[in-house]
C-alpha cells in the first residue's frame, strides 16, 4: 500500500482506519499544522459508593493498570457498554 484510497464519506474512511495500518503511509503523509479547537463537553457527575470484595476490586484495579486507565474509569466504561447493550434509549450522547 503506497497512498490512502479515496472515500466517499466519514464513514468509510472510520471503517478503512480501523481495519487498516497505516504505519507504511506516515512518510508519505502531509503534517497538518493548522490550528484547531477542541471543545470539551462536562457533564455532571455524582459520586456512587459501591461495595465489592476485595479481590474483585484488586482484579479491577490490575486489569486497569494493564490498560493504562484509572480503575474507576474502567468500571464506568463497563457499565456504560451494559447500559448500551441493556437499555440504549436511557443513555445520552
Amino acid at each position: 500500500m503506497s497512498e490512502l484510497p479515496e472515500f466517499k464519506n466519514d464513514e468509510e474512511a472510520a471503517a478503512w482506519f480501523d481495519a487498516h495500518d497505516t504505519a507504511d503511509l506516515m512518510d508519505s503523509m502531509e503534517e497538518v499544522t493548522d490550528p484547531f479547537e477542541i471543545v470539551r463537553t462536562l457533564f455532571p457527575t455524582k459520586p456512587l459508593d459501591v461495595r465489592l470484595r476485595a479481590d474483585y476490586l484488586e482484579a479491577i484495579q490490575e486489569l486497569a493498570e494493564r490498560k493504562g486507565i484509572p480503575y474507576q474509569m474502567l468500571i464506568q466504561n463497563w457499565l456504560i457498554e451494559r447500559m448500551n447493550e441493556e437499555a440504549p434509549d436511557l443513555l445520552t450522547v
